[in-house]
């Protein structure tokens, strides 16, 4: 992370010929959305998050998790590293009267030019309100210090009389957790604003507190469930006793999970936490379903040999195998971002959305593929069209020149629709040299 601002303290794609984007594929912000986060444009692609534990007394604590990428802000150099500001506020109202708010200027500073660019989730916040129980109105608004770019968000919570009404806190997503003291004491997380777990990426923590007498008498259950009920993963975990409270921590086996949506809740007795959101992904540009389409899409850029041993052995070995698998093409080991894997997410983004024909995705098209593991082409041109056979007459045709491929040379290939039907196929030579550069990129790790 590049920086972390506790409560104590636009998109690049690549341009290229095809039909307008596929409906059927949802963008990582419009997948957060559906999960009840409030995100901000294309521009300034913030995720945010709420959630509540027990405070002081009587009173609420309303923590808000802010995600960043650093592409979002605008930097300027300071002496031998880059730094950029931006601004968050926090406003409560109740009744439609204020309640209560808070504002925060923070900086981010990073060594490297290149650590601007990032466009994965690389700049963390968080901050709290003390709040009495009750119904509330909450406005996030985030804002780059050196241009217009910002967002704005509302969205209404409840927040629990935990002294009375609950004794069991909604699960808590984070980074890092250590038990708290007491409900007077300010919660020792880094949030996961995004309620996000990446398969092979960092280890996800879950953070759970429960509140009363005898509140460190029973261990809590943690529980990952599917959309329908299905239990997929459950722990005991015993907690730490506090002042006021008991609190746990556990791990989240995400590489034993499989990609998706999921649910995750906590209880102790008869009683059950509210549940909140849980996405397992491959990727934060790339949302899957399963992990058998992540080795289709990845037999692109890969052998058989290569991809057996990714869903072998154990999770460990399975995680250390996914690591291995991408350090093995980073072009630049040096920087924090693996330039080779978030080309080809993002190639693989662009073909679902631009190259979609009739039932099947984009990135499983003829010219999905080409896109893939080659990018966009140098020169497009559109073809006069030509019947099946070679006449005039047929169907659209395109050609796409690329003046170097993996391995040297220029290629040129041949895309026809023979029935005007918008179903593009490489033609036999085309699809010949096509096949003989693929398998130099698979072989020898080009890059993208």
């Amino acid at each position: 992370m590049l920086a972390l601002a506790a409560c104590a303290g636009a998109e690049a794609r690549p341009e290229g010929p095809g039909p307008p984007p596929a409906a059927e594929f949802a963008r990582p912000l419009q997948v957060y959305r559906q999960l009840g986060l409030m995100t901000g444009p294309e521009r300034f692609p913030a995720v945010a998050s709420l959630t509540a534990l027990a405070g002081p007394a009587d009173s609420t604590l309303l923590l808000v998790g802010l995600s960043l990428p650093a592409s979002a802000l605008r930097f300027q150099r300071s002496g031998d590293a880059f730094a950029a500001d931006y601004r968050v506020s926090l406003r409560a109202t109740r009744d439609g009267q204020p309640a209560g708010g808070a504002d925060w200027r923070e900086t981010v500073r990073v060594p490297a030019f290149a650590e601007t660019a990032r466009t994965d989730e690389s700049v963390l916040f968080q901050g709290a309100l003390t709040l009495a129980p009750g119904r509330y109105t909450v406005t996030i608004r985030a804002r780059d210090g050196l241009s217009a770019r910002g967002f704005e968000a509302v969205d209404t919570v409840e927040l629990p009389a935990f002294a009375t009404d609950r004794t069991l806190a909604t699960p808590v997503l984070a980074y890092r957790a250590l038990p708290r003291a007491g409900t007077a004491a300010v919660p020792r997380l880094v949030l996961n604003p995004r309620l996000a777990a990446p398969y092979g990426g960092d280890t996800i923590l879950v953070y759970v507190e429960r509140y009363g007498p005898g509140a460190d008498a029973a261990p809590v259950r943690v529980e990952v469930r599917t959309a329908d009920g299905l239990s997929l993963w459950a722990r005991d975990v015993t907690p730490t006793p506090g002042v006021g409270l008991a609190a746990a921590v556990t791990t989240l086996p995400v590489d034993s999970l499989p990609l998706g949506r999921y649910s995750l809740s906590a209880s102790v007795g008869g009683e059950r936490s509210d549940a909140v959101p849980l996405l397992v992904t491959i990727s934060d540009g790339w949302m899957v379903a399963n992990f058998d389409e992540v080795l289709e899409l990845l037999r692109y850029i890969a052998s058989p040999e290569e991809l057996e041993p990714l869903t072998a052995g154990g999770a460990e070995e399975r995680r250390a195998r996914w690591d291995a698998f991408w350090a093995a093409r980073d072009p630049v080991p040096a920087t924090p971002v693996n330039e080779y894997r978030e080309t080809f997410f993002e190639r693989l983004r662009v073909a679902t959305e631009q190259f979609a024909e009739g039932g099947s995705p984009g990135w499983r098209t003829d010219r999905g593929e080409v896109y893939v593991v080659l990018g966009p082409p140098s020169d497009y041109l559109e073809l006069a069209p030509t019947r099946p056979g070679g006449g005039p007459g047929g169907g659209a045709a395109q050609e796409w020149v690329y003046h170097r491929v993996p391995g040297g040379g220029r290629l040129s290939l041949v895309f026809v629709d023979p029935h005007g039907f918008g179903t593009y196929r490489l033609t036999d030579g085309s699809a010949a040299a096509f096949r003989a550069v693929a398998r130099r990129v698979r072989n020898g790790h080009a890059a993208p």
